[in-house]
């Protein structure tokens, strides 16, 4: 397990500081008392963050050969009490994280050493008798200088990195607004071809970039939504999907130097997901992969919307199908194809839960068919956006949430082994690509943030709306507390999606969860005391409870399927959700307490409230809005133009924004009036929205998201092997 880190003789942490030369462990600058035992296995953790370090590599740590002890009472022990001295929770880690089976992991960041070439340095300032006289052998003395220390050129810089081999750091390729994604590198790496839905737009379209100065070359032009491109090895030719409706797609192949195209044949995606995919990644791209010899197409297939997406192989000649591999149906399916240089292995992540995936690979035949079981890469079970093979066919890069933020990784295809951060791309990456020549690699970088609006229901200023919740990160998910004092949201401010509270003017918000993986949906029981919210701490989505005021957070759902967006039963004695245990989404319940979990619907369901009497559940399913007895009975439709899952009920009636999936529509707030039994429009609510919607208890306020700026550019990182 050689590391860098090895010799780092500091390591900083939270609040903590650890100096292995001194062997002394600080909180504050205050030393603590830790054994060395805990204090060695700190080390060798700190040494690999991010890493899973194994019972048996502490056991090489702590004990030398043919020593004879209880190791595994041993090891716990030690772990406890390196624990107890960071304060930390084995159940809701923030430091050390535990691998069932496999061993422990830091997940906490590291305070990274500032390296000479780093350090910023102040600019000298001439004397200005010296600037009045201009004497060019001061400038030339003072140029020296500043070229010395490390303001020079950027060549410069390059030329005087500590390694000659390092990548240099992630720099635009591309500046434009709007969506740039799906980047593919020509065969001599050169040339960048991509997906950009420009500003304003209502398609993507396929343009051709240069590496370096210039502007971007549009290669097509239809309306219907051109995305996914793959450049075919000869370099010749760019195969892509071209969008038909909201679940289908043409595979098409056009000159790379523009000229007549041909449809080769079409697929199915079962839904929208693989179409937005750079707002969902539900699944995750690359779409596309060519064979080596050019006569095959690899592609991704999910024929029903509740199947799973599979790899499918299609003749370029015959526009023939045939199925390659064959997830289980509680799962997703598989994504991200990625073929080797030598067009002899193909990388594909399989999504396990929600976002949860790993990488696999198998190999090919020179028909392009899989041979043997696919193979298992990643271990980690964590979301993954992008995959790449890099030049030499040993390694893949991919980015993923591993270490709790997106970040580009690297792990080898050939030999088992732990994944290593990048450390030269910047943050939030999603699609990779990496060119066989010229040692470039792009990847797209999410811009832009969302906030949380408020809207005034009644009066002279109905309809009317600013906004309440922002900062420069994502603030979502929004809910009233009972009593329309407080609000529950999500927020990654910290760096991850945690769940935080304020007042209800949106002041003095305070983070309530430190998963330091993914939390969200938070929503308040009925007493105002407790918070149900979903969180993949564990691996799998579940639900969690915690109090208001802060504390443990307990975990209520343990099984091996996903379940998500929680709410509370108007007697509080229940916790609704969303559960993928079956073959369909499906609404369950479980005592606030825990206990037994009750199915209740069997056709279907997504995100549920009961009625303020406790009387009714409403509920969501295939963007339509239904209603069903609490206490059992047949279900029945309200809208059929439901938009997302956003709805909310309340004394007076449900609340509900109706409207066309598209995110630029103009969108009707509705309301079901109990009284009247009648939908009524209460206001117009312009886009874009997200998220989901809440009504302050007094039915004054709604609270609901809208995007800021946002969009995707390509970052390029030069001199990566």
């Amino acid at each position: 397990m050689a590391s860098i880190q090895e010799q780092q003789p500091i390591f900083q942490f939270g609040v903590f500081e650890l100096n292995r030369h001194t062997g002394e462990l600080r909180k504050h600058g205050v030393k603590l008392k830790l054994q060395d035992q805990p204090f060695q296995i700190l080390i060798l953790l700190l040494e690999h963050p991010g890493e899973v370090v194994t019972r048996s590599d502490i056991q090489k740590r702590l004990w030398p050969e043919n020593t004879y002890v209880d190791f595994d009472n041993a090891i716990n022990s030690a772990i406890r009490k390196l624990r107890d001295a960071l304060g930390d929770n084995p159940e809701n880690p923030r430091f050390v994280e535990t691998l069932a089976r496999r061993g422990y992991r830091f997940i906490a960041p590291l305070l990274r050493p500032i390296t000479p070439i780093e350090t910023a340095q102040p600019l000298p300032t001439l004397p200005r008798e010296l600037m009045r006289r201009g004497r060019w052998w001061i400038i030339c003395a003072l140029s020296a200088i500043l070229f010395a220390a490390g303001i020079g050129s950027r060549w410069w810089l390059r030329s005087n990195q500590a390694s000659p081999d390092a990548p240099f750091p992630a720099v635009p390729l591309t500046g434009n607004e709007g969506y740039e994604a799906f980047p593919t590198f020509s065969p001599e790496g050169s040339r960048v071809a991509y997906s950009w839905e420009e500003s304003g737009a209502q398609t993507q379209n396929i343009y051709i970039k240069l590496i370096g100065q210039g502007d971007p070359i549009r290669l097509t032009s239809k309306p219907a939504g051109d995305f996914a491109p793959a450049w075919s090895p000869d370099g010749r030719s760019i195969a892509f999907l071209r969008a038909r409706g909201t679940s289908h797609a043409i595979v098409v192949v056009i000159p790379s130097l523009g000229g007549q195209e041909r449809e080769v044949t079409e697929i199915s995606f079962g839904g929208k997901q693989m179409l937005g995919h750079w707002r969902s990644y539900e699944v995750p791209p690359p779409f596309l992969a060519w064979s080596l010899d050019g006569r095959w197409l690899l592609s991704l297939e999910q024929k029903a919307p509740h199947e799973t997406a599979s790899i499918v192989r299609i003749s370029l000649e015959t526009g023939s199908k045939r199925t390659l591999t064959f997830p289980s149906i509680r799962t997703p399916g598989d994504g991200s194809l990625a073929m080797s240089p030598d067009g002899k292995t193909l990388a594909f992540t399989r999504t396990l839960g929600l976002f949860e995936r790993d990488i696999y690979t198998f190999s090919l035949s020179e028909d392009v068919l899989p041979q043997g079981e696919p193979k298992r890469v990643t271990f980690d079970n964590k979301e993954i956006y992008g995959l790449a093979w890099t030049a030499d066919g040993r390694s893949l890069v991919f980015s993923s949430k591993r270490g709790g933020r997106r970040e580009l990784w690297r792990i080898s295809a050939i030999a088992p082994g732990q994944p290593f951060r990048l450390t030269a791309a910047g943050d939030d990456p999603g699609d990779v690509a990496i060119a066989l020549q010229g040692r470039h690699l792009v990847y797209s970088h999410g811009m832009g943030n969302d906030h949380i609006w408020r809207m005034a229901l009644n009066g002279n200023k109905g309809g009317q709306a600013h906004t309440l919740i922002s900062s420069t990160r994502i603030d979502g998910h929004s809910h009233y507390s009972p009593d329309g004092q407080r609000i529950a949201f999500e927020s990654n401010r910290s760096g991850y999606d945690e769940i935080w509270v304020s007042q209800a003017d949106g002041s003095h918000a305070v983070q309530l969860t430190a998963f330091h993986a993914w939390a969200g949906s938070p929503r308040w029981s009925r007493d105002g005391q407790k918070i149900a919210f979903d969180g993949n701490a564990a691996g799998n989505w579940d639900i969690y409870v915690i109090s208001s005021q802060g504390g443990r957070p307990i975990r209520l759902t343990t099984s091996e399927a996903n379940e998500f967006r929680p709410s509370w039963s108007h007697d509080g004695e229940w916790i609704y959700y969303c559960s993928t245990r079956t073959r369909q989404r499906q609404i369950w319940k479980i005592p606030a307490t825990g206990g037994a979990e009750v199915q209740v619907t069997k056709e279907g369901g997504a995100v549920a409230f009961e009625s303020a009497d406790g009387q009714d559940l409403y509920y969501t399913k295939q963007q339509e809005l239904w209603k069903m007895p609490v206490r059992g009975g047949d279900e029945s439709r309200i809208s059929a133009a439901l938009f997302q899952n956003d709805f909310a009920p309340a004394k007076r009636g449900v609340y509900f924004l109706e409207g066309p999936a598209s995110s630029k529509a103009t969108l009707k707030l509705q309301l079901l009036d109990f009284a009247t039994r009648a939908v009524r429009t209460i206001a117009a609510v312009h886009a874009p929205v997200g998220g989901e919607i809440s009504v302050s208890p007094n039915e004054q306020w709604m609270l609901f998201d809208k995007p800021g700026r946002e969009g995707r550019e390509l970052m390029l990182i030069e001199n990566f092997r």
